[in-house]
């Protein structure tokens, strides 16, 4: 067994492993590389499910860290941590179960993760509860104590995608049936049967399946609601010398021909839209291409949600562009009625200032001495000027 000194981040993770309630896996980026560290030295195990690894002490890990604890235990602040991880349940029950401290320095928050684990490996967390924390490297530490089972981690269901052994073509899925596969005779109704598994549980599922156009080159069509996912087949293939290139038994073979190699690859449309995801999925030397139509699965409702969420947001964005134009023609359509009645009270001032003053300018000739000369010609000017001024005068004709 390795008794080589961890440092402080590798003691802690092993600690984890032991004896915590929430399993490291993949989804730890940031501890693969303690937690490889670790497998190194014989002192964890990782297994893979599902794409997906976890981590799981050894024996040799278990008692390395026993005995790391039983050599570290007299040090001065031993009982001090045991003792703060009794007071740290009775402050958080006390509190509401929430402890908040203030952007701890780095020994502290080191202080506050060795309380957290004798918390836990002394079993003093009340029956029913679990401990939560955040900030364990920056930013302000908050310990919760919170009812109920500590939440597991969420991993997606194991999904199978059942492919037939045999299967007699007249029970074929009709579109695996119609399919063009580029395959050798020979994978030929092995690569039928994976469509037909694929068709089946694609209905299981609500979607469409078809075959594509006759100008495409893909096998099988899935639709989910607006987005086709056209599907193709491919078979690799080898090179190999072709003796029929020699006219002599004596000459020297340089000619080669390609063969089948018998592994059959599926793979999805490339596009830009979904550019940097995994496009093709196949035989290989640790697996079969009926292992991966989960994986398949999985990226096409990937890729079918992604054109959603791109649809909503152009729609939203359309939506806003129109909601804008129509809030700037009300705007227009404001500005230009005010302009226009601005410009009709302008005129009818204009036109009520000019009759009143018309008015007056009678009333004045008529107040002023006349020869008789001229009387008639002076009462005939004053009775067209009143006449135009009752015609240009808008009061009269109550405007609007």
């Amino acid at each position: 067994m390795s008794r080589t000194k961890l440092n402080e981040r590798q003691l802690d993770v092993l600690r984890r492993i032991c004896h915590g309630q929430t399993p490291i896996t993949s989804d730890d980026s940031g501890l693969a590389t303690t937690i490889y560290a670790l497998r190194n030295r014989g002192l964890v195990t990782t297994t893979r499910a599902d794409g997906r690894w976890s981590a799981a002490p050894t024996e040799a890990g278990r008692q390395h860290l026993a005995h790391t604890d039983a050599t570290t235990a007299p040090r001065p602040s031993a009982p001090s941590t045991a003792s703060e991880a009794a007071e740290l349940i009775t402050r958080l029950q006390q509190a509401s179960g929430t402890l908040h401290i203030a952007n701890p320095t780095p020994d502290e928050r080191a202080h506050w993760r060795r309380v957290l684990h004798a918390v836990r490996a002394d079993h003093l967390v009340p029956d029913g509860h679990h401990l939560q924390h955040t900030g364990r490297d920056k930013g302000d530490l908050i310990i919760t104590l919170r009812p109920g089972p500590p939440p597991g981690r969420s991993t997606p269901p194991s999904e199978t995608v059942p492919v037939p052994d045999d299967l007699p073509p007249e029970t074929l899925h009709p579109a695996a049936a119609a399919a063009h596969i580029p395959a050798c005779p020979d994978c030929q109704p092995r690569a039928r049967r994976i469509l037909h598994a694929l068709c089946h549980r694609a209905e299981a599922k609500n979607y469409i399946v078809g075959n594509p156009e006759a100008s495409s080159a893909a096998s099988l069509v899935i639709t989910i609601g607006d987005s086709s996912f056209p599907l193709s087949f491919h078979e690799g293939s080898y090179e190999v010398p072709d003796p029929s290139g020699a006219k002599y038994a004596w000459q020297r073979v340089t000619a080669r021909t390609t063969r089948p190699s018998h592994e059959l690859e599926l793979s999805l449309e490339h596009t830009y839209a979904h550019r940097g995801r995994r496009s093709h999925w196949g035989d290989r030397q640790r697996w079969r291409l009926e292992d991966k139509l989960p994986a398949l699965f999985r990226e096409i409702a990937h890729r079918a949600y992604t054109d959603y969420e791109r649809q909503q947001a152009l729609q939203r964005k359309e939506e806003e562009t129109r909601q804008r134009w129509l809030t700037a023609m009300q705007q227009a359509r404001t500005a230009f009625l005010e302009d226009h009645r601005l410009k009709a009270l302008h005129a009818q001032v204009q036109a009520w200032q000019e009759a009143t003053a018309i008015r007056a300018y009678c009333d004045a000739l008529e107040g002023h001495h006349v020869t008789p000369d001229a009387a008639e010609a002076t009462t005939a000017w004053i009775t067209w000027a009143r006449a135009y001024a009752d015609r240009i005068d808008p009061i009269p004709q109550n405007p609007g």
